[in-house]
């Protein structure tokens, strides 16, 4: 009696697990659970996640977002053809205390994406849908700048795929 109690009460318990993991925020400074490594997170579609400061990002198969609270800040499409392939493009934001480099690759084998801002290098957390998509994002809180900005997106042997 007490292993068909345990079946039923455990497989709901990570059905419940399960789904309150794909709809809940996604909190970037916590473990990510298999889905991610150390530089990467895999979200599901329309996924918010958490991106510290207040801020948030959500991927779907059409745009990336950003925003903080319940405000969307900005939205850059994947699909339209404003950015071209294999190419990065940089966004910041943020006040005297710190600020959000999120860069967006549209192309496939996105590894690793660095930012140079002023004299500081930030290597950015990879933020992608399940699949490969054909885009990704990288994202990092860094020191303000008033100096040039760069991006560089290399593939996993060190391969430099595009700059900005």
């Amino acid at each position: 009696m007490s292993i068909r109690v345990r079946r039923y009460v455990i497989k709901p318990l990570a059905v419940g697990a399960l789904v309150a993991g794909v709809l809940a925020p996604v909190n970037a400074y916590a473990a990510q659970g298999p889905a991610s490594t150390a530089s990467t997170v895999v979200v599901a579609s329309g996924q918010r996640l958490d991106l510290g400061h207040g801020q948030w990002l959500t991927l779907t198969a059409a745009e990336v977002c950003d925003g903080s609270g319940q405000t969307v800040e900005s939205c850059s499409s994947v699909t339209n053809g404003n950015q071209a392939p294999d190419s990065v493009s940089l966004l910041t934001s943020g006040n005297a205390d710190a600020t959000l480099y999120r860069a967006l690759y549209l192309g496939s084998g996105a590894a690793r994406i660095s930012v140079q801002a002023g004299q500081q290098n930030y290597h950015l957390r990879l933020v992608r849908l399940a699949g490969d998509n054909g885009y990704a994002v990288g994202y990092a809180w860094g020191a303000p700048t008033s100096g040039s900005l760069g991006a560089t997106v290399y593939n996993a042997a060190g391969t430099i795929l595009a700059t900005l």
